[in-house]
């Protein structure tokens, strides 16, 4: 929701467009800033008895009578269930153009059990077949989709780096003196698919390592699954939880490195802050975490829940601090051959068709 807000939704407002945006639930911060910028909103909340076919055509239908009564021009669907549930719903009342943003597909890749919020691969086939564009946040997904045989050649295609990055609002920072421990920082919702559980297994094995090392902890306002209990963060002695990550740019200048052992995320925005910012990256060998690290370049690469590799990654950086400096300047000049906010912007308003 934030990232869309500050990427598209504000833009479609500033070109006089109504916007009215539909979700399971707002934040009481969602619901502010999105009155402030004068948006709707409406929450459906999934259907959650019954079984899942029927609760996912009671979504569905609560959907099409929204739309119906709305009468909108486009609809923009995105993420995973709210992706397919919007697709098939606007499809339904003849809605004349339907874009898809696809993020977040099953960290299994359709080969294991889904998860209560994860669909199946034959809906995303519905929802690409509803659309008239889609727009991936990175090409791997897309790569996965094709082989499945669900993306047709019909189907116009963008691939965006998630939000871009904001080289003026997030420029390079000095590291941290060297000499005196290093400090290691992830920033991440409450959602289990993040690693912070990971994060908190390799932090405390690296304390037996290396007691000076730090290893902080920021939280963004909860988007996903709240399946870790901000209490039991508190109580972790090896982690330094810090709160709320209001602002991004003064816990990173306290950093030599972040962290971010995520799973199932289009392109994470957290990431891309730290490139911008000149911050070596650690990270999954997951599809759009990789595609951020450039390995021994400006970061290193491990795999997905596996907090002891996570924490034998994070004592390598202790081994070679002197390192870091170049992989920090890597990072910054990575940032700068992603595509900006800017261009990002203006490749989400050209797929939507809207003046």
């Amino acid at each position: 929701m934030r990232q869309l807000r500050e990427l598209l939704i504000g833009e479609m407002i500033s070109r006089g467009h109504r916007v009215l945006v539909v979700a399971p639930e707002f934040s009481g911060a969602d619901v502010r800033a999105l009155t402030q910028l004068g948006v709707e909103h409406a929450a459906i909340a999934p259907e959650a008895s019954g079984l899942k076919l029927f609760a996912d055509w009671k979504s569905i239908g609560a959907l099409k009578q929204l739309l119906a009564d709305w009468s909108p021009h486009v609809v923009v669907a995105a993420g995973g269930q709210t992706m397919v549930y919007g697709a098939l719903a606007a499809k339904s009342v003849g809605i004349g153009r339907i874009v898809l943003i696809v993020d977040g597909l099953p960290e299994h890749r359709f080969t294991g059990a889904l998860a209560a919020d994860e669909m199946p691969a034959w809906r995303y086939g519905q929802a690409l077949r509803a659309a008239d564009a889609a727009v991936f946040h990175n090409r791997d997904d897309l790569a996965l989709l094709k082989k499945l045989g669900l993306v047709s050649g019909a189907l116009s295609v963008a691939v965006v780096p998630g939000s871009g990055v904001d080289l003026e609002r997030h420029a390079l920072l000095p590291l941290p003196p060297l000499g005196q421990g290093l400090v290691f920082l992830m920033i991440a919702n409450l959602d289990w698919r993040r690693g912070v559980e990971e994060y908190c297994e390799a932090a405390a094995a690296l304390r037996q390592r290396a007691p000076s090392s730090r290893c902080l902890l920021a939280v963004l306002p909860d988007e996903g699954a709240k399946a870790i209990d901000m209490a039991d963060l508190e109580r972790r002695a090896d982690v330094e939880y810090v709160g709320l990550a209001e602002g991004h740019t003064e816990l990173l200048k306290e950093a030599h490195v972040f962290v971010y052992p995520g799973c199932a995320e289009g392109m994470p925005q957290p990431l891309l802050q730290a490139l911008a910012v000149g911050r070596p990256i650690l990270t999954t060998n997951v599809a759009g975490c990789r595609e951020t690290v450039d390995e021994r370049v400006n970061g290193c690469l491990v795999p997905p829940r596996d907090a002891e590799a996570l924490a034998e990654a994070m004592e390598s950086f202790l081994r070679r601090p002197d390192l870091i400096p170049a992989m920090a300047r890597a990072s910054r000049a990575k940032a700068e051959r992603f595509a900006t906010v800017a261009a990002v912007r203006r490749s989400m308003m050209d797929v939507l068709q809207l003046g």
